[in-house]
């Protein structure tokens, strides 16, 4: 019903023309995969497999101040988190929507600049995505009202929505209890700094469920965008109950590129990443963690992401409770000769923020990308990857066999992409 519902809209479009103004955008992605495992305890050797990626967004403009947006993504079902992963495998395609939300600008408010109201399905990040970040993965989730405020160089922005709803057991009618985030975020900018300051409130169903997130950070791009950077800091406070050790903890990340242009090269630029999330020191009585629940960026391939709906690698519902740090290394280069190829060599390195075991569950990762544009929507990827095992098998879990989760491999991945947009 849900994508049937979108195609009577874009089908009816010439007539809602009439009376308002309809633009519809989007993007799909082919991939295939080819995975080679290398010191394996079930002697898989390869495996071969495709993935989709399919959006529609469409925007219908009914006044000069309101704006109606709605999209549907494919999805496959994943049973291991709680909602929905939008790349979707071989097998039967879902369809979700993933944004549905009403627009409104309202340019004449006294005092004000600009105030701007969105109320509905929709999606928001904070700063880098350390604390909360905007994601495609975060499906069927945000449903609330936004409010921004704009003066001069500074903006205001509120934010609250449900992101999960207890339902009766015939899912007919919702019960009490709900999951909800608020977040307030402050910005200014000046002399080339934009510069935020956040705070975040998770409030779960259940008592001392809650915690609250604290963070500030700047990002830039100077010397006419030839250089850039970005940093960001945060506190997490855990509300625990009386008696139980306090919990919290800091995470940061930072980064800097430069782009030069040198003889036949026309772009070169080295970049490189850094962010930590603290874990538990075993020698204090407290909780030392790190874990924003909707915290989410993606550096590398198949190792280096951070996104609290589908794992990651970061301390999030009992994973990783030494914490991490990833160390993000790139370096791309566009020829004069051929504008249209970006060849692109990177490097991941992975480790916990605290060995309390001795034990690195992380594995490192290199990767070198070829990106070709075929035409102004259309761009080819071919992408070679390569993972680093940081140990040996431990039986870490003391069951007296290395389980599979135990077991430390190797791959070899090649990739191929088409990614298509309109």
């Amino acid at each position: 019903m849900k994508i049937i519902f979108l195609l009577l809209i874009i089908i009816a479009s010439p007539l809602l023309k009439l009376y308002a103004q309809m633009d519809l955008d989007g993007e799909f992605r082919f991939r295939w995969y080819s995975d080679r495992f290398y010191d394996t305890r079930d002697n898989r050797d390869k495996e071969n497999y495709i993935r989709y990626f399919g959006r529609l967004h469409g925007s219908i403009q009914s006044s000069k101040t309101t704006t109606f947006h709605t999209e549907v993504s494919t999805v496959i079902q994943n049973p291991n988190t709680v909602s929905a992963r939008n790349i979707a495998g071989s097998g039967r395609l879902n369809f979700t929507v993933s944004q549905l939300y009403a627009d409104i600008v309202m340019p004449d408010i006294p005092v004000l600049d600009l105030m701007r109201l969105r109320l509905g399905r929709q999606p928001f990040g904070l700063g880098s995505g350390l604390s909360f970040g905007e994601s495609y993965y975060y499906l069927e989730k945000f449903d609330g009202a936004r409010v921004d405020l704009a003066y001069g160089d500074l903006t205001l922005t509120g934010f609250g929505a449900i992101t999960g709803q207890n339902l009766s057991e015939s899912g007919l009618y919702p019960e009490p209890g709900s999951d909800q985030v608020y977040a307030l975020r402050a910005g200014y900018s000046v002399y080339q700094q934009d510069i935020i300051a956040y705070y975040l409130l998770n409030k779960y169903r259940g008592m001392y469920n809650d915690n609250y997130i604290i963070g500030a950070g700047l990002n830039s791009e100077m010397l006419q965008n030839r250089l850039n950077y970005f940093a960001e800091f945060a506190y997490q406070k855990f509300n625990t109950a009386p008696g139980l050790p306090e919990k919290g903890g800091i995470g940061y990340m930072g980064g800097i590129g430069y782009r030069w242009t040198i003889g036949p090269i026309r772009s070169l630029k080295v970049e490189t990443r850094y962010a930590a999330f603290r874990g538990d020191d075993k020698s204090t009585k407290d909780i030392e963690i790190f874990s924003p629940p909707y915290a989410s960026f993606f550096w590398g391939d198949r190792f280096g992401y951070v996104n609290g709906e589908i794992g990651g690698n970061f301390p999030n519902n009992g994973r990783y409770p030494d914490g991490s740090r990833l160390w993000f290394t790139r370096v791309y280069m566009i020829h004069k000769s051929l504008p249209a190829l970006r060849v692109q060599l990177q490097y991941l390195k992975m480790n916990e923020y605290e060995d309390t075991d001795g034990i690195n569950p992380f594995d490192d990762e290199v990767s070198l990308r070829f990106y070709y544009q075929l035409y102004k929507q259309a761009q080819l990827q071919l992408r070679i990857s390569k993972s680093f095992v940081n140990g040996e098998d431990t039986d870490a879990n003391n069951s007296g066999q290395i389980t599979s989760s135990e077991d430390r491999y190797s791959y070899m991945r090649f990739m191929f992409e088409v990614n298509l947009e309109f």
